[in-house]
């Protein structure tokens, strides 16, 4: 069993684990008020770029959760701040919702319009209001050299009435269109570790990373070094373990068995 006192920094993904889009799943917010007892560092960690971290405090706030906005971390949050590092005050195509933007504007980027297509790149989230005019303007920035970032490979997320199309189906668009691969900050990415374990200040070996996704949360964990628990209430199912060549250390079938197995007592509370 994992129960071990030197994991003091989870690494919590929201979409599939804590809620199915805006329903929570059994046991979260009870899990989450478990590991503030403990007291271990939490951070809330999404692939989705939709929404700001003050979005994601609200939302989870409604769900009875209590987070603080240094507690979130999104695959914008992770791109804005290393397109800050690399192209300072770039100028960019953004197509993506009011969370990506905000987090470019944050870190000091300038978000245009195009016609002209003359940018410095194309930053590519989810965005539920894509077309084949935003696939076109973003093509065509491409091919006059822009450089082009995705938020996340996402192919899809959960919602409350099954999968949907995600990030990643935005960028194969673009990618088959312009001819040009995309390079990807969120998970599972190594910026993502990097940036999570600079703001926490733990160790890989300190942490613990929860998810839902074989081939996004737990691929992190695992090429990485770090422990990992997958929950089957999003996308990956049980039957995907003998497909998938990433393996994680636990798996459970939601945050109340985590909560079980963490318990000093070995109960559900």
């Amino acid at each position: 069993m994992f129960v071990d006192r030197k994991y003091k920094n989870f690494i919590i993904d929201m979409d599939g684990v804590i809620y199915r889009e805006n329903a929570p799943l059994p046991h979260s917010a009870e899990f989450i008020n478990f590991l503030r007892e403990r007291d271990v560092r939490v951070v809330f960690f999404s692939n989705n770029s939709t929404l700001s971290r003050k979005q994601y405090v609200e939302k989870l706030s409604n769900m009875g959760i209590q987070a603080r906005e240094e507690e979130i971390v999104s695959s914008g949050l992770i791109t804005a701040y290393c397109l800050s590092k690399e192209k300072p005050k770039a100028y960019l195509y953004v197509i993506g919702e009011a969370g990506l933007r905000e987090e470019l504007l944050k870190q000091g980027m300038n978000l245009v319009e195009v016609p002209p297509y003359q940018v410095d790149g194309v930053v590519v989230g989810m965005d539920r209001q894509f077309d084949f005019k935003k696939m076109s303007n973003a093509m065509r920035c491409i091919l006059n050299g822009a450089s082009f970032y995705g938020t996340n490979p996402d192919p899809s997320f959960p919602t409350q009435d099954g999968l949907m199309p995600g990030c990643g189906a935005i960028l194969a668009s673009i990618e088959v269109s312009s001819g040009v691969k995309p390079r990807v900050f969120g998970k599972p990415y190594p910026e993502s570790l990097q940036f999570l374990l600079e703001i926490t200040g733990f160790e890989k070996e300190e942490t613990v990373i929860i998810g839902d996704r074989l081939d996004t949360d737990i691929k992190l964990a695992k090429d990485f070094g770090v422990f990992s628990v997958l929950v089957l209430t999003g996308v990956s199912i049980r039957e995907d373990l003998s497909r998938f060549g990433v393996q994680p250390d636990v798996v459970v079938e939601n945050l109340g068995v985590l909560k079980k197995l963490l318990s000093p007592n070995g109960e559900v509370k």
